[in-house]
């Protein structure tokens, strides 16, 4: 039998708990003023859909991300409309597994009420946090049928519920007030075919578990000024889940030696060798990223020899495991 080879069937299976064939790239979104930087557009300039798909095929990516949602704090939101639309031309004009961000039910609160609010009326117990997550997961729903339909092949669920030292909202909280929202919007993506990536900032160590429990297929972020790393979510989790991002976009920034970014990468990526993972930052490209050093960064993680990497790892298991 001839095995699929195609992008979207290797980020698919990573995403469904099987080790990748090579290490698969991307990143949680591109800011257009990176993508108008990189290809020498003006500051106000409207960013031509064929110019990101250049930069995204230049750096060897096989994941791309479409907003429909900036986030409960952003002053303006995407044009659903517009982003159905990126979503179609994703999936017709290019190879790459299309993802489309959006709410989680802490995002929804967020957003009807204040984060202020919604931190507010989560750890006082307000009856009415379940009414507004229980209407948002229907909601999204909605939303989910038309990011299928549109060609999506998965989504990210952004939430951002903590903070470098912990959650926002005690854990318990969470657990009795969000967790079972979650869960069920998780359980709503995938009855559409549509596996699931969590994204957050923060430490999420407090609500690890948590997470795992709802059976999201992946998590993207871990922050590493949160404490978190790959090593550790690779040893605290099953080794099926999907694993995306923990390079800081602050190592970036500074000049470095081609040597230095393989050996960087070696020391992030060795202890996830052989389980599914996806290699790209925490939070997504911004402006200001030398493009030299973009360039710099993925070369050395397509020439990471990931197939050697896996066999001594498997090597190094003790037997019977």
């Amino acid at each position: 039998m001839q095995t699929d080879t195609s992008i979207r069937s290797l980020v698919r299976s990573a995403l469904a708990g099987h080790s990748p064939q090579r290490l698969l790239c991307g990143e949680l979104i591109l800011e257009p003023d990176l993508v108008r930087e990189s290809v020498g557009l003006q500051p106000d300039a409207s960013v031509p859909l064929p110019a990101e798909q250049a930069l995204l095929e230049r750096w060897g990516h096989d994941v791309v991300t479409i907003s429909f949602s900036h986030g409960w704090g952003a002053t303006q939101q995407p044009d659903k409309g517009d982003s159905l639309f990126r979503l179609s031309y994703w999936q017709e004009q290019s190879e790459l597994f299309v993802l489309a961000l959006v709410d989680g039910p802490f995002s929804v609160l967020a957003k009807a009420w204040s984060w202020q609010d919604a931190l507010v009326r989560i750890s006082k117990g307000d009856p009415e946090v379940e009414t507004i997550m229980a209407d948002a997961v229907m909601d999204l729903d909605e939303l989910l049928t038309e990011v299928a339909d549109a060609g999506a092949d998965g989504i990210i669920i952004g939430e951002d519920i903590a903070f470098r030292r912990g959650p926002y909202v005690r854990p318990e909280q969470l657990r009795r007030y969000y967790f079972p929202y979650l869960t069920l919007l998780v359980l709503s993506a995938q009855e559409h075919n549509l596996p699931v990536i969590f994204h957050s900032d923060g430490n999420l160590w407090p609500i690890w578990d948590d997470l795992l429990k709802t059976d999201i297929d992946g998590i993207q972020g871990l922050d590493p000024y949160s404490a978190m790393s790959m090593a550790l979510a690779r040893e605290r989790s099953s080794p099926t889940l999907c694993l995306w991002g923990n390079l800081d976009l602050g190592w970036l920034a500074q000049p470095r030696q081609e040597q230095a970014y393989r050996a960087y990468l070696q020391e992030l990526l060795e202890p996830l060798a052989g389980t599914p993972t996806i290699f790209g930052t925490c939070s997504g490209l911004a402006p200001g990223i030398p493009l030299e050093h973009l360039d710099r960064l993925y070369q050395a993680a397509h020439t990471l020899d990931w197939n050697s990497s896996v066999s001594k790892r498997i090597e190094s298991r003790p037997v019977g495991l």
